[in-house]
């Protein structure tokens, strides 16, 4: 009740509240059944507080790699709802109730199962990399918005084929999956990302990159390793704490973060008290002053040079076999016509 009061009063003064309406933290494929609370809030504060305008604004979270720090998150937002619409009473909070979860399922994605969330994953990521595939040895890959353009497209599919499809088309899709395990199975043994697959093998973008890498390399790497060398003992045991302690896929990431905050803050005193006591304040000032930045050097010129490694032995194989790319390219070929000709069918 108090909570709810304080949502109303806020409310009356103009601010935004934000709130998951399914009540709990979970790992499943689809949205858990909403509690009527935010339904509950809203229409509370018109009636109680007077408060006029109120709209309700769903929003999306696509996770990247949910079990992961630092993932990338696809925000999206959805179509209003305006809770002028509604009358008061028990049928009004159910309706809204209902209406929230409409616009909530329509900005996320949502599977029967695991295993169709997981078969989906693996089909969307694979095809949105063949549709925005990186033509350079720069940084890049597909776009969380095209993945999940090609997971509702893909879902699309999955519920025909549970449904009255033609042979034709279930034949179709099984080939497809077939083949798209198999072109999968070939670059993990090549250790070639999908995304890589038109890299400009010239010699004239190779020395471009390899100079670009090497500049950045000469001036961040020392940085890179002071920041490894002065965190890595609190991140490595705030993530083992956090893996132990948590149930399901949407803990870890949070459970990192949280647990790494009190051990990294910690270990700054501690580290920041040691130069102290053998150089003197100063120094310590000095040191401490460099521990933030250093850290987040370190965690995203990591990311770069992964990448790197990665784009650079893809090069270095096309050009070593040229033969290979040829192949790996017309399979891509054959995966993005094969598509579209099942979604032609869909339709």
């Amino acid at each position: 009740a108090d909570a709810f009061r304080a949502v109303s009063a806020a409310m009356a003064e103009g601010k935004a509240i934000v709130v998951f309406p399914e009540g709990i933290s979970h790992d499943a494929p689809r949205l858990a059944p909403l509690r009527t609370g935010l339904a509950r809030m809203a229409l509370l504060a018109r009636e109680s507080m007077g408060v006029r305008g109120i709209q309700i604004i769903p929003v999306g979270l696509l996770f990247e790699r949910k079990e992961e720090p630092r993932s990338r998150v696809l925000v999206q937002i959805g179509e209003p709802i305006d809770v002028e619409a509604f009358a008061t009473g028990t049928q009004s909070v159910e309706t809204l109730t209902a209406l929230i979860g409409e616009r909530l399922t329509a900005v996320t994605l949502n599977f029967e199962t695991p295993e169709d969330a997981a078969r989906i994953e693996v089909i969307s990521e694979t095809m949105a990399a063949l549709l925005e595939p990186v033509s350079d040895l720069g940084d890049g890959g597909p776009s969380l918005s095209a993945v999940l353009a090609i997971s509702r497209r893909a879902e699309r599919v999955r519920v025909r084929l549970s449904g009255n499809a033609t042979v034709e088309f279930r034949v179709a899709v099984a080939e497809f999956e077939a083949r798209l395990e198999t072109f999968r199975t070939r670059l993990r043994a090549e250790h070639i990302a999908v995304a890589d697959l038109l890299i400009d093998v010239g010699a004239t973008p190779g020395a471009r990159f390899a100079v670009r890498e090497t500049l950045l390399a000469a001036f961040l790497t020392p940085v890179s390793w002071w920041g490894r060398v002065t965190h890595f003992v609190p991140l490595r045991i705030a993530r083992w704490l956090a893996v132990r302690n948590s149930r399901n896929r949407d803990e870890p990431a949070m459970n990192t973060i949280v647990i790494g905050l009190g051990l990294v803050l910690a270990f700054y005193a501690l580290q920041t008290a040691i130069v102290w006591t053998l150089v003197g304040a100063k120094w310590a000032m000095v040191f401490l002053a460099t521990l933030v930045p250093s850290a987040s050097s370190d965690l995203r010129y990591g990311d770069r040079v992964e990448r790197r490694t990665q784009r650079m032995r893809t090069y270095l194989r096309f050009r070593e076999r040229p033969a290979l790319r040829e192949e790996l390219l017309a399979e891509a070929d054959w995966l993005r016509q094969r598509a579209g000709a099942i979604e032609a069918m869909l339709h």
